[in-house]
């Protein structure tokens, strides 16, 4: 025997309670405790004070349709757990369709009523409430453990990213130890030899002495701009501010900075004044949207590795070409050029070749190149040849749906 359900029968015909009632106490595959209300008022109030598992609901009552009760029982919601099967005097198809819709789950006619189809009918409707329960127990549990996989991704993910940003913290402290002691150590020995004999020194040698100290400690400023530009980045903080850039005159203006930078005192007696940049553009660089300060930091951190990785110097070449709907431009050298099976790394932050020696720097230019190219929607590829040099080639769309 199966466990006891709760049935609740509403009919004002004292008989046809009874007769109900008769039925169903001789199933042998399930018990009731029934329960009987003459009206839809007493139905309605016998709702509200118990859970039923099914009701037996007479389509004519002397306060209210089947169909009103129907009603007020999902208005008020007094029919979760409940299915109701509607009796009625006459069969009415229309009025079966009808009662159906507003969720009867079945629909007897009294005159051919016995006792098998009633068991029968309460029984289907029990178990198939039963499978509903299962089912929507089943949805409530996958979406919990949904829920719990999300958060578990989420919280990993999170967890990544903190891992991600102390590494990188701690790399950064790592450079920044490393790569500020050697300017360091010259600044502080131009500084103390100008301080102890400069009224000694003439003063071709206290220029010197002077460029030294303002060489090594742009290159000091760079490494922090460097790091806190990359910091930006690991931090998602970077903006894309996209406006229409005339790339001509926008690389003109920059190759005439690096040729300054060039052409001071200091750094033409470190290259014996041998790097020499060549521009070149052909095709349709028109039309182009794109942000100046991601594309200044691109350019810049190509060019100034190509020039410190070629210390015998030679020509830097940067080439514009501009296409319908993109835009390619590339920086080559023919300088130390990268190991071949150290070339797919070089674009992690912290990543250089084994050949640098002795050559400074942090890792980071093509790092940061690499962002700024791709919030731009692009790609950004090199190839290179142990000592024949570097093409970084960056391909850029005319307009970026990022």
């Amino acid at each position: 025997m199966s466990d006891t359900r709760t049935l609740l029968i509403i009919d004002d015909c004292a008989q046809d309670r009874r007769i109900y009632r008769r039925y169903l106490l001789k199933d042998p595959h399930q018990s009731y405790q029934i329960l009987e209300a003459e009206s839809a008022k007493d139905g309605l109030a016998l709702c509200q004070k118990i859970l039923c598992d099914v009701i037996l609901l007479d389509f004519y009552l002397p306060d209210m349709t089947g169909l009103e009760i129907l009603e007020q029982l999902t208005r008020e919601r007094l029919d979760t757990a409940a299915s109701v099967i509607m009796l009625t005097g006459q069969g009415d198809e229309a009025v079966a369709v009808q009662a159906m819709k507003k969720g009867v789950q079945d629909y007897l006619v009294k005159q051919h009523l016995k006792p098998d189809v009633l068991q029968l009918a309460v029984r289907k409707v029990i178990q198939h409430s039963d499978l509903q329960t299962v089912l929507t127990k089943t949805r409530e549990r996958q979406r919990f453990m949904l829920k719990q996989a999300e958060l578990l991704a989420q919280t990993q993910a999170a967890l990544r990213k903190e891992q991600k940003l102390n590494a990188f913290k701690s790399q950064m402290m790592t450079t920044v130890s490393y790569e500020y002691r050697t300017p360091l150590a010259s600044i502080l020995a131009a500084t103390s030899t100008l301080k102890q004999h400069g009224v000694k020194l003439d003063e071709s040698k206290q220029e010197k002495f002077l460029q030294i100290i303002e060489h090594k400690a742009r290159y000091m400023a760079k490494l922090v701009d460097d790091l806190l530009v990359f910091n930006q980045f690991e931090s998602n903080k970077a903006q894309f501010k996209p406006q229409p850039l005339d790339l001509y005159h926008f690389f003109s203006g920059l190759i005439e900075e690096q040729q300054e930078k060039l052409s001071d005192s200091y750094a033409a007696a470190q290259s014996a004044d041998r790097h020499h940049l060549v521009y070149e553009i052909t095709g349709n660089y028109k039309g182009f949207w794109g942000d100046g300060g991601l594309l200044r930091q691109i350019f810049v951190n190509l060019i100034s590795n190509a020039i410190k990785f070629s210390p015998d110097g030679g020509e830097i070449e940067f080439h514009l070409i501009g296409g319908e709907e993109q835009v390619i431009f590339y920086v080559k050298d023919k300088g130390i050029g990268i190991p071949i099976n150290e070339q797919e790394n070089l674009f992690q932050a912290f990543s250089r070749g084994s050949n640098v020696d002795t050559i400074p720097g942090t890792g980071l230019g093509l790092a940061i190149a690499k962002v700024c190219v791709e919030l731009h929607g692009g790609d950004i590829t090199l190839e290179s040849q142990v000592g024949k040099g570097t093409r970084v080639i960056v391909t850029l769309p005319k307009r970026s749906s990022v």
